[in-house]
C-alpha cells in the first residue's frame, strides 16, 4: 500500500502555546502516537538553522547553516542565508527523488521556499501564491496575520488531493509568537485555527504519517544589548550579526537572543571574550571553536565568538548605549530550545525522540517500508 508522510514545522511554537490552548486534534495525535514537550531545537534557536535540520536530519556542522544571516569577511558584507547552495547536506526531498518519490514544499515566506528548494517537485508560498491555488481557495491573508498559517495548512490539503506527493514539508510563520504570549486570546485563537486544520489534515491522511514540531520557542524580552558598542568602548572594532536577522523585521526588529561577533580590528590579547562575558544580559560568550564543538556548528560560518543571552535579553543595534530597555518577543538563545515533537500514523513505532532533527529519520524510515 502506498504511503504518504507530512512534516509540519509550527514556527515559534513553544510547548506553552499548545498547553494553554484548546487543541483536541493535536492532543489526540499525541495520545494515539508519540508526543513530548521536551524536544530540543538546534542552537542558535532560529528559523533557518532549524528548518534545515528538520529537512536534512543533520546538525548545523553537517548542513552548513548557522543563522539567518552571516558576515562575509572577504567582501565586508552581510549575506542572507537564503540560497539552497548554502546547504551542504542532502535534504529529504533529494533523498526521496533518488528513490523515484515525489515531494512538495509549502511555506508562508518566500525565504524558506528559496532556501529549502533542493529536490521538491512543487514549491509554493503564501507570500507569492501561484494563481491556481488562489483560484482554488482564495487569496492568502497577509503574512503578518493570525490567519495565514491556517490558510497554508488548507493549501496543503488541496495540494495533497491534486498531486498526491509521497512527502510534504510545511513551514509556517512565527508572526503570532513574536506578537502574542501563549496566554493571549489571539495566540489561543491562532492555535485553535491550526488545530482545526490539523484535524482535517489527519482525516485526509488516514493512517499515514503526520509529524509536527517547531524550529524554536519564543519568549518576552525586556533588555537589548548592543555588543558592538560594548566592544567599541574598549577600542575593539567588531561586526555583530544577531542570529534572527532577516528581511522580515516586522516580526522581531532584528533583535535576537544570540549573536555572532566578528572582530574586525585588533584584539591581540583576546580581550573581546572577557568584555563580552562581562556585559549585562550575556549568559555566556564562547570562542568559535568551543561553540562549534558544543553546539555542532560549522566553524567557517560563525565569526569569532557566539554570544548567548539571558532569558530576558536580545542583541542588536538598538542605540548607541550598551544596554537599553525594550518590550519584544523573540528567540535565538538557549531558553527557546524546548519544542514539541508529535508523531502519528499507523505502523509507526517511535520509542524516543530527542531533537527536532530526528523527525527526518522518522519520515525516511516510514517511506522506506513501502
Amino acid at each position: 500500500m502506498r504511503k504518504q508522510a507530512v512534516l509540519v514545522c509550527l514556527d515559534g511554537c513553544a510547548p506553552e502555546y499548545l498547553q494553554r490552548s484548546n487543541t483536541p486534534n493535536i492532543k489526540r495525535l499525541g495520545d494515539d502516537g508519540f508526543s513530548t514537550d521536551a524536544g530540543l531545537a538546534m542552537v542558535p534557536t532560529v528559523t533557518n538553522v532549524n528548518n534545515v535540520s528538520l529537512i536534512t536530519g543533520t546538525y548545523p556542522h553537517e548542513h552548513g547553516i548557522t543563522s539567518n544571516c552571516y558576515y562575509d569577511r572577504r567582501n565586508g558584507e552581510e549575506v542572507y542565508m537564503e540560497s539552497p547552495d548554502s546547504i551542504t547536506a542532502p535534504t529529504i526531498f533529494e533523498k526521496l527523488a533518488q528513490r523515484g518519490k515525489t515531494s512538495v514544499l509549502l511555506s508562508v515566506k518566500d525565504k524558506l521556499c528559496t532556501l529549502l528548494n533542493k529536490g521538491p517537485q512543487i514549491v509554493l508560498s503564501a507570500e507569492s501564491p501561484p494563481p491556481w491555488i488562489v483560484k482554488e481557495i482564495g487569496q492568502p491573508p497577509t503574512i503578518y496575520s493570525i490567519d495565514v498559517n491556517p490558510w497554508l495548512l488548507k493549501t496543503l490539503r488541496v495540494v495533497l488531493e491534486k498531486h498526491s506527493p509521497d512527502f510534504a514539508y510545511v513551514g509556517t510563520t512565527d508572526f503570532v509568537g513574536h506578537k502574542y504570549a501563549p496566554d493571549d486570546d489571539e495566540a489561543r485563537r491562532h492555535m485553535e485555527l491550526i488545530d482545526e486544520e490539523v484535524g482535517l489534515l489527519s482525516d485526509h491522511l488516514g493512517g499515514n504519517l503526520l509529524c509536527i514540531s517547531a524550529d524554536h520557542g519564543m519568549l518576552g524580552k525586556t533588555r537589548a544589548v548592543n555588543l558592538r558598542a560594548a566592544l567599541a568602548i574598549a577600542g575593539i572594532d567588531a561586526w555583530v550579526i544577531p542570529t534572527v536577522k532577516d528581511k522580515y523585521v516586522v516580526h522581531h526588529s532584528n533583535l535576537s537572543g544570540s549573536a555572532y561577533v566578528y572582530i574586525t580590528g585588533k584584539d591581540s590579547g583576546g580581550d573581546a571574550l572577557e568584555i563580552l562575558n562581562s556585559v549585562e544580559g550575556v549568559e555566556k560568550a564562547l570562542p568559535a571553536r568551543e561553540a562549534s564543538s558544543e553546539y555542532h556548528l560549522p566553524l567557517n560560518r560563525m565569526g569569532d565568538y557566539l554570544v548567548l543571552g539571558e532569558e530576558d535579553t536580545v542583541f542588536g543595534e538598538v542605540s548607541e548605549e550598551v544596554v537599553s530597555e525594550v518590550e519584544i518577543r523573540s528567540h535565538g538563545s538557549l531558553h527557546e530550545r524546548l519544542v514539541p515533537l508529535i508523531v502519528h500514523g499507523d505502523d509507526v513505532e517511535v520509542r524516543r525522540l530527542a531533537e527536532n532533527r530526528d523527525l527526518a529519520k522518522v519520515v525516511l524510515n516510514y517511506l522506506e517500508q513501502e
